[in-house]
C-alpha cells in the first residue's frame, strides 16, 4: 500500500472519529469519545510497512468495558489493526461499525440512519 493511501486512511479515520462525537485530547490519546462504557481514548496511526494502519484505543474504565466489549480486561485496550489484506475503505467501514457499537444509544429512532463513511472523498 502506498504511503499516500496510508495517510488518507489516517485522515479519514480522524474525520470519522470527529463526526461520531470525538473531541481532540491533550492527553496520551489524540481523541476522546464518549461511549456507553465510559470514555474511550483513540489514536490513529499509519502502518509503516503493510496495510493501511492501526487505531489504538483504550477504555478509561476497563472493569465496565470488559463486560460488554472484547477489550483487554486489565488495561482497557481495544485496538484495531488493519494490516495487509485490508483496503482502507473496508478498514474504515469496519472501524465505523465497531465505534458505533459502543456509542450511547439515542431515544430517537434512526431507522433510516446510514453509515457516514466518506471513503469516496
Amino acid at each position: 500500500m502506498r504511503k499516500r493511501d496510508r495517510q488518507r486512511f489516517v485522515r479519514l479515520c480522524n474525520e470519522l472519529i470527529a463526526r461520531l462525537g470525538g473531541v481532540p485530547s491533550d492527553g496520551f490519546c489524540h481523541w476522546q469519545l464518549a461511549t456507553r462504557y465510559g470514555p474511550l481514548g483513540l489514536t490513529v496511526s499509519e502502518n509503516r510497512i503493510e496495510g493501511p494502519g492501526t487505531v489504538f484505543t483504550r477504555f478509561e474504565d476497563p472493569l465496565t468495558a470488559r463486560r460488554h466489549v472484547d477489550c483487554n480486561p486489565y488495561s482497557g485496550k481495544w485496538n484495531h489493526h488493519y494490516f495487509d489484506g485490508w483496503t482502507f475503505e473496508a478498514a474504515i467501514a469496519d472501524l465505523e461499525y465497531r465505534l458505533r457499537s459502543v456509542l450511547p444509544t439515542s431515544d430517537k429512532c434512526d431507522a433510516d440512519a446510514r453509515p457516514v463513511c466518506s471513503c469516496e472523498a
